[in-house]
């Protein structure tokens, strides 16, 4: 079960890295404008340059997997965590990574771990090298197809938590000094708001269903309370 859980993840995490690389080759100015953002030289063809070590790097492994490449690949994550962790700690402001092709996306930490886990997936097939994406497509005869699905789900899954994840995290956070309103607070905001539109807080509109006069009779102590 290890066995095959260190082969999927590796092998999307090779299949992104090469589909990374050949979106650099043909739109670089994402990730020129990112590296540019971290101090690094900036050009297109830098990026370019880039790119193609990912594409190089992501089909090695799919293509004749071994302990060099897959190690090969796990650097290539590491370091890609450092870019990130980098963005987020001194460039907060920078618009995207230029890991998405034409598609902003900010750098964040949660991009950051998963870049790391892409990595230990990467070393853990160092460890064991899986077989080929082909030889193993070849082996499960008619179950390739639903593994193969499967590889295009998981990826799916990682581009998501990737690039739409975190912007939706952060939007959903609340703004630094916003105060937390407490239930009696939001209560009490209500009663001004319902004071000051003429509703007082025995109005029928506020109890359906229920006969206004019980509704007072029960707000008034009646003359047979006692009151200790």
């Amino acid at each position: 079960m290890t066995a095959w859980l260190i082969l999927v993840a590796a092998t999307v995490a090779a299949g992104l890295l090469a589909a990374a690389g050949a979106v650099k080759l043909v739109r670089p100015l994402p990730t020129a404008r990112a590296m540019y953002a971290a101090g690094l030289p900036g050009s297109s063809w830098a990026a370019r340059a880039v790119g193609l070590v990912e594409l190089a790097a992501g089909v090695w492994f799919l293509a004749a997997p071994s302990a060099v490449a897959a190690i090969v690949l796990g650097a290539i994550y590491v370091a890609f965590a450092g870019f990130v962790g980098f963005l987020v700690a001194a460039r907060p402001e920078a618009a995207s990574c230029g890991c998405a092709g034409t598609k902003d996306v900010p750098p964040s930490r949660l991009h950051a771990v998963l870049n790391l886990v892409a990595a230990a997936a990467a070393f853990a097939a160092a460890a064991s090298v899986p077989p080929s994406l082909g030889s193993t497509l070849a082996g499960l005869g008619v179950a390739a197809v639903p593994f193969l699905l499967g590889l295009g789900v998981a990826a799916a899954l990682a581009v998501v938590a990737t690039t739409d994840l975190p912007p939706a995290l952060a939007a959903y956070r609340r703004p630094a000094g916003h105060p937390v309103e407490t239930d009696r607070d939001r209560h009490a905001r209500a009663d001004v708001a319902l004071a000051s539109a003429g509703v007082d807080a025995l109005h029928p509109s506020l109890w359906p269903g229920i006969d206004p006069d019980e509704l007072r009779a029960a707000a008034s102590p009646g003359e047979g309370d006692v009151h200790g």
